[in-house]
């Protein structure tokens, strides 16, 4: 079963994307901030990570930092989504392995990014060293 880390400020959102999910065979966890979310991450090891862009405190461009900084969790797959971002934060924070889902987003657009985003993860090469 694939483990997903969703990390979202509104609770509503959180619990609602947490619930299609483990309706569709995911095991999630979620935080409701990236420095919380990067704590989990690190303890949780999930096989993506959701993240919002827009938070309080430690926000989806900051989040990435701590990942990519990281080398025992830096190469989980990350979906980034928001309501409303410049096309040049979402290039900036999208590459081959993550992507960006724009909120409102549909059940169906939530499963096909995440399996998508599970599907690339396996192009690259697992950095795990925590074996």
């Amino acid at each position: 079963m694939n483990k997903v880390l969703i990390i979202e400020d509104n609770r509503e959102i959180r619990e609602n994307t947490a619930e299609i999910l483990e309706l569709n065979g995911y095991h999630v966890c979620t935080a409701d901030n990236g420095s919380a979310g990067y704590t989990s991450a690190k303890d949780y090891h999930p096989d993506i990570i959701l993240c919002d862009i827009m938070m309080p405190e430690t926000n989806g461009r900051e989040f990435m930092r701590l990942i990519q900084a990281d080398m025992f969790i830096n190469h989980i797959p990350i979906v980034f989504f928001s309501a409303g971002t410049s096309p040049e934060l979402q290039k900036e924070l999208t590459d081959g392995r993550n992507a960006f889902l724009k909120k409102p987003f549909s059940e169906s657009e939530l499963l096909f990014v995440v399996k998508d985003g599970l599907n690339k993860a396996k192009d690259y090469p697992d950095n795990d060293y925590t074996s």
